[in-house]
């Protein structure tokens, strides 16, 4: 078997792998966060979110059409599937090329093992890595980010094996030979310009492609740094400096107004500067610069289907960017604010630490295990994070080009956007994903690393007389296999396979409502799987959904009174424009607040309206004598009250409406088949809220069994919640079934035993038990554990006092004073505790037998 075939044979075993292990645990229907946005943008041809992301949008649109036995959520997530296993192939590609330039090719068996299992085992560590694998699983841009980058960089290391464009000494000789005669001459000076237009293409080609990259998300552009660095060190090419220059100057120009700039006129001034070199540079130079830049243009110029696709209204369209001033400030970014590295919005060791936490959780071996408080899965990560460091000074010790190239992507995407993105330490969701092309370059390294590390095997057994198949063989698969193993740990966290969450999450937030409803969300995870459900599963269409962040904007104002489902808002274009900001005497009135009012005004009950209970209350506050819980959405009734709660209709909907795949069992049981990270989790406290509030009106009309099985059910939707956490026991008990409400307070202790009120509930089960002696065991165990809470001193005072244990009693109190000698309320109580046993507990200083 020649080598090219093994080298294609470990690219296609790649490929198919990372290939199957994607689609085998993508998501079954729509994510949380931008998927839902991004799913229906691409069905419907919409306009997502700035920058618009057209050509993810086009792209996703033809998977959408594809003859596959798959949903359209499907298939779009599909889309990502299939390019990150192409993004894994180009990470083989560049690894192996790499380092062909740093160690050559191998002239024996083992030589050729240790040059091809390095980037196997660098391909599968990226495989199994934590962010990479999740932007595998779901519709989202970085997928195919990283796939054009990935090929970009291919092609930069294509480019330098043959960057003079000259035609080599071997090949010059075989055309002579060939040719016979003069013609030779002609042949070779043929072959040779040849050589430098096709080295020159390729360079244009990663141009182009880098510019249609930025339709797909702008960070890709960010690996133009270090093949402009690499192009740079390369002296004989077939373009000189001074025209790489004057195209970069205007690529950096372009690239810069739509992240860092908001001055228009500055732009202008530096691109009419560009425009003048770019003249100079073509007339004296050559035309690089100029093929170049009409490129950049082309591949830009994707962007005017928002342009085009805005004037039609679709139902996502976002900015609305049907002329050139909106279409610029979507390309701007103008919906978000100017970035600013050197105002830290966190402290910089904070940010670099949360990097660094991000990275580490990449390419770990194993799980968690703990030997004392030392979390051994933790460290195997420094297993690949070491040979990626080795690797790196492999590159720059033995080749300094290639070093560059991988070396600066890996530096701008990791610690250049810890500075220019400036993260604060509350971001409301992981942002893991902004450095995910810093986890996919550093694959390359660990496969250098690994790489290097093998030959240095095969050396030390040619020194020592050894087999050097014996030796490197071993050794390569040990490193291969270590490279799976982070597949066992993670398989749980990336198989999406049965998540149905985010849909069920939008099904269950408007099946419940009234026809021609208007329902106010506050985000992207109340409002993208919203949208999903409407436009693409065409489900409750019927109602509007008023996202109240994107209510702070004209253009968002005008669709919702202009588009259907609309809203009979009764303001024109210009009033619109003319909402500000008011300061009142409790706060500030926001323009969202001002189009609630409006269209609260407007509607004047002739429509049902509802906010989603993910709304702040500094929203709905205002109105909250009016809203009426039901369930997932307060409803605007026009009876008032205080807490008002629709028993029938928030019974109904839990009961009989909505539905809980990856949350609840058929049982209505908690389902943990499948992965749900924390913020994810924190969403079903909703439902535990709404389940806890039937368990307190089913309790206070004495109908404890009742009470118990939503109280259970809101335990079950989520355990970490601190109301059914506390009293589940309680409800247990007041049902007479105290073994449950033991075992449920144990189990809780046993997690969180310093959360006195978890022992004081358990003391209360087995009082009413009739087992004073259990309830004061535990009341000491608590104080033991929790000795800041305050109630199990009181409570032990009791219970002592209620065993007629007088002396005991009284020195609970004592030892409370003592560490809180301020405590008045006690200190009353010390004061006279002999009365007190006395009057209402019957027992003096003498223990009662």
């Amino acid at each position: 078997m020649s080598e090219r075939l093994i080298h294609r044979s470990l690219a296609a075993v790649i490929f198919v792998t990372s290939l199957t292990v994607y689609v085998m645990t993508m998501a079954a229907s729509v994510s949380f966060w931008d998927a839902g946005e991004f799913i229906a943008a691409s069905y419907i041809l919409g306009i997502p979110h700035s920058p618009g992301t057209p050509l993810y949008i086009l792209v996703g649109r033809v998977f959408c059409l594809l003859p596959l036995a798959l949903s359209v959520a499907q298939k779009v997530n599909f889309l990502s599937a299939l390019s990150a296993a192409l993004g894994v192939l180009m990470i083989y590609l560049s690894s192996v090329y790499s380092v062909r330039f740093i160690f050559g090719k191998g002239k024996t068996l083992a030589g050729k093992i240790a040059r091809y299992s390095g980037p196997v085992a660098g391909s599968f560590f990226l495989t199994f890595s934590d962010t990479y694998w999740t932007n595998a699983s779901e519709a989202e841009v970085y997928a195919l980010s990283a796939f054009v980058m990935g090929f970009c960089t291919v092609l930069a290391l294509k480019w330098l094996r043959s960057s003079d464009g000259q035609t080599g000494t071997v090949e010059r000789e075989r055309i002579t030979a060939d040719a016979a005669g003069a013609g030779g001459d002609k042949l070779i000076d043929e072959t040779s310009e040849k050589k430098r237009r096709d080295s020159r293409n390729i360079i244009l080609l990663i141009i182009y492609l880098l510019s249609l990259g930025i339709g797909f998300h702008l960070g890709t552009i960010l690996i133009y740094s270090g093949i402009f660095i690499m192009l740079m060190m390369v002296r004989n090419k077939s373009f000189d400096n001074i025209e790489l220059l004057v195209f970069t100057f205007g690529f950096a120009v372009i690239a810069a107004d739509m992240t860092v700039h908001r001055n228009s006129i500055l732009t202008v001034i530096l691109l009419s500067i560009f425009i003048i070199m770019l003249i100079w540079v073509t007339i004296s130079r050559g035309r690089f610069a100029l093929l170049a830049t009409g490129l950049l243009v082309l591949g830009i110029s994707v962007h005017l289907y928002l342009l085009i696709r805005s004037g039609i209204n679709p139902a996502i369209d976002e900015v609305d960017p049907e002329n050139w001033k909106s279409l610029y400030a979507v390309l701007r970014r103008e919906q978000y604010p100017p970035m600013d590295i050197f105002t830290r919005k966190a402290p910089l060791i904070f940010q670099i630490e949360h990097f660094a936490d991000y990275f580490s959780r990449q390419f770990r071996l194993v799980g968690d295990y703990f030997a004392g408080p030392v979390n051994l899965g933790v460290l195997t990560a420094f297993v690949p994070v070491g040979l990626g460091i080795f690797g790196i000074v492999a590159n720059y010790m033995r080749e300094k080009k290639s070093w560059a190239l991988n070396f600066t992507n890996l530096a701008v995407n990791s610690a250049g956007l810890i500075l220019f993105l400036n993260f604060t330490d509350h971001e409301v969701r992981e942002r893991d994903y902004f450095y995910g092309a810093a986890f996919y370059f550093f694959a390359i390294f660990i496969a250098i690393g690994a790489t290097a590390l093998l030959i240095m095997v095969a050396e030390q057994a040619k020194k020592a007389g050894r087999n050097l198949i014996r030796s490197v063989v071993p050794a390569a698969l040990l490193l291969i296999i270590i490279s799976i193993l982070p597949s066992a740990h993670q398989w749980h966290r990336h198989d999406r396979s049965n998540d149905f969450i985010a849909r069920d999450y939008a099904y269950n937030m408007l099946a419940g409502l009234e026809a021609d409803a208007v329902i106010f969300t506050n985000g992207d995870n109340d409002t993208f799987p919203l949208w999903y459900i409407q436009n693409v599963e065409h489900f409750r269409t019927d109602v509007r959904v008023a996202n109240l962040s994107l209510l702070n904007t004209s253009w968002y104002i005008r669709q919702i009174r202009d588009q259907y489902p609309s809203v009979p808002l009764e303001l024109t274009d210009s009033e619109i424009d003319l909402l500000k900001p008011i300061r009142v005497k409790d706060g500030i009135l926001w323009k969202r607040d001002l189009a609630v009012n409006h269209i609260m005004r407007s509607i004047n009950w002739t429509r049902p309206i509802y906010f989603a209970v993910t709304v702040p209350s500094d929203v709905w506050s205002r109105y909250s004598e009016n809203l009426e819980m039901q369930g997932m959405v307060r409803r605007y009734v026009p009876r008032k009250g205080k807490y008002l709660v629709n028993d029938f209709q928030m019974t109904r909907n839990l009961s009989d409406i909505f539905v809980y795949r990856g949350i609840l069992n058929k049982d209505l049981e908690r389902d943990d088949s499948v992965f749900k990270s924390q913020d994810i989790d924190n969403m079903f406290i909703n439902f535990s809220i709404a389940s806890f509030q039937l368990a307190q009106l089913r309790s206070r009309d004495g109908d404890d069994e009742e009470a118990v099985k939503w109280a259970e059910l809101s335990y079950n939707f989520s355990p970490g919640f601190e109301w059914p956490k506390k009293y589940l026991g309680i409800y247990y008990m007041r049902n007479r079934q105290y073994e449950k409400a033991v075992g449920h307070y144990r189990r809780e202790i046993e997690k969180d035993p310093k959360n006195g009120e978890l022992w004081v509930n358990l003391a209360s089960v087995y009082e009413a038990a009739g087992d004073q002696e259990m309830a004061l065991e535990e009341l000491k165990k608590g104080i033991t554990s929790a000795g800041e809470f305050r109630d199990l001193f009181g409570q032990a005072f009791r219970v002592s006092a209620i065993l007629g244990r007088p002396a005991e009693a009284k020195g609970y109190i004592e030892a409370w004073l003592k560490k809180n000698p301020g405590d008045e309320e006690y200190q009353a109580l010390y004061d006279d505790i002999d009365g007190v046993l006395q009057r209402e507990f019957g027992i003096g200083d003498e223990i009662i037998p």
